[in-house]
């Protein structure tokens, strides 16, 4: 055709050369028209079409397929093929223009980088609509793909990246592959962090060890806070000061983890908190404080049973309570027992869980009672409100006991009580 072109030219009677020049600048006109003609009727027609028929389905597609629009990549591939295809219009029989013949490979090979390009873009953003489509079927404890399918687009883009580069430079796929494998020591060193996060991002699937969602707690790193996502390198994690960390993917491997998922997935939540009892208040119950302690209906039935099996001992080995060598009860014994029976009947506790009061060693601070039971309620303002008041209630029912807390004078609790006595 290129011919045709020239011999419609020649009644400019320019020189040979240019008239050639200003024929092929013509047909690289005409077929670079064709090719946005092609684009722009497959793009707004046929793949119109597709659209509106996809995005008729389910209700999460159309958000996916509007947001990444891969089919929009097809009509590019359509425009590539229509340059590919009609590149060979500028042929011609006529050896004198020996630049052309390169022109028209040029022009070849522009068509199949431009399609080859095409195909990328289109595979990713599918890739991307994937992901998207799995993220709201997905239950919650199946592990996200990102990582894979980040994985997928870097082998993708490194392939077309080879193909092209091999086009550009004429040369075998495969020449240049033995090229990157003796430089393997520096891509190993290039992608060194992406080889890790892949590694880590496999263990991480492989094992469960966090979803989206969860709350984690790295104390090296100083994070405490939800997991908003997990990429191939990194981490993203929303702590509850509102800042964001990002941590490398490998950092959960190296790392100690603490996942509380497991608290939530159990529907308890532990508390493990201990009362200091000043030492000094410790003692032996007398008749007094036990006809009041009485009176509580979750001792009564303690200190009776307690009572008849200690005055069963004593008097059996001939002892009294009064002194030491027969047994008695201590107000902090009977302390307690009242936590537990106090927990034991509390709406907020689980029961079916560790239920545990127990005294530690004792130590500078007094002697510790310390806590150890689960909430009912995972939610962080309502833990700390059941938390809260178990805790008002059982400093305020000490002096009932005859006992006290334990806490350091200072200076300025002397002169407050000076005035206050004043």
């Amino acid at each position: 055709m290129l011919d045709e072109v020239i011999n419609f030219y020649s009644f400019l009677d320019m020189n040979f050369e240019l008239t050639a020049a200003l024929s092929v600048l013509t047909l690289i006109l005409i077929i670079f028209s064709l090719a946005f003609l092609a684009h722009f009727v497959s793009k707004n027609f046929v793949i119109k079409h597709l659209r509106q028929t996809i995005l008729s389905r389910e209700k999460y597609i159309p958000q996916s397929f509007k947001k990444y629009r891969p089919f929009e990549n097809v009509a590019h591939l359509v425009s590539a093929i229509v340059i590919y295809s009609f590149a060979d219009l500028m042929t011609t029989d006529d050896s004198s223009i020996t630049w052309l013949n390169e022109s028209v490979e040029w022009l070849e090979n522009g068509g199949v980088i431009y399609a080859t390009l095409a195909i990328i873009w289109f595979l990713l953003a599918l890739l991307n609509v994937a992901n998207d489509m799995y993220q709201h079927l997905k239950k919650p404890h199946q592990p996200s793909i990102k990582g894979y399918i980040q994985l997928v687009k870097i082998i993708i883009v490194v392939t077309a990246a080879v193909l092209i580069v091999s086009m550009m430079l004429d040369k075998s796929p495969l020449a240049f592959l033995t090229g990157l494998g003796a430089a393997s020591a520096i891509i190993i060193l290039v992608f060194k962090d992406t080889i890790l996060g892949f590694v880590a991002s496999v263990q991480v699937a492989s094992y469960d060890m966090v979803r989206v969602g969860d709350w984690i707690t790295i104390s090296n790193l100083k994070v405490d806070g939800d997991i908003e996502d997990v990429s191939l390198n990194t981490v993203k994690i929303r702590n509850f000061d509102k800042t964001v960390t990002t941590i490398p993917t490998s950092a959960l491997i190296t790392n100690g983890v603490q996942n509380w998922r497991g608290m939530e997935e159990t529907k308890g939540r532990r508390i493990k908190r201990a009362i200091n009892i000043d030492i000094k208040t410790i003692k032996f119950c007398d008749e007094t404080l036990l006809n009041k302690l009485s009176k509580v209906t979750k001792l009564n039935k303690y200190i009776t049973d307690k009572t008849k099996e200690i005055k069963s001992h004593n008097a059996k080995i001939n002892a009294k309570s009064e002194d030491l060598n027969g047994r008695a009860l201590t107000n902090i014994g009977l302390f307690r027992n009242y936590i537990y029976n106090y927990l034991k009947e509390n709406e907020h506790i689980r029961n079916d869980l560790t239920l545990l009061i127990r005294q530690l060693q004792p130590g500078q601070n007094g002697i510790p009672i310390e806590i150890y039971v689960f909430t009912n309620d995972t939610n962080w303002v309502n833990y700390e409100n059941i938390q809260s008041d178990i805790f008002d209630h059982l400093l305020a029912a000490l002096p009932m006991f005859e006992l006290a807390a334990f806490q350091i004078i200072s200076d300025t609790n002397e002169r407050t009580k000076s005035v206050t006595d004043k």
